[in-house]
């Protein structure tokens, strides 16, 4: 037989896995964007916000326009610093 114990002894496993899971999952996801301190990430952070802006004016480029070429050219500039 089981004692009315082993259900919460589970219980405070389950709650300290949650806290824990809860801690990590913030460093994480603030780990995986782009750093716009290089040319690289200036480059990934303008191609969402030229993908951003084309969702959000589908079939009108010219609203997007500059935002879109400044990837292109921040892309560009990635590629020369590391000399491609």
């Amino acid at each position: 037989m089981i004692e009315n114990g082993g259900g919460e002894m589970m219980h405070g496993r389950l709650r300290r896995f949650a806290v824990i899971s809860g801690s990590i999952a913030p460093l994480l996801v603030g780990c995986a964007q782009p750093n716009p301190n290089t040319a690289a990430g200036r480059s990934d952070i303008a191609g969402q916000q030229c993908t951003l802006c084309i969702v959000q004016n589908p079939g009108d480029y010219n609203a997007c326009h500059a935002i879109c070429v400044q990837r292109v050219e921040d892309e560009e500039g990635y590629l020369k610093a590391i000399g491609r």
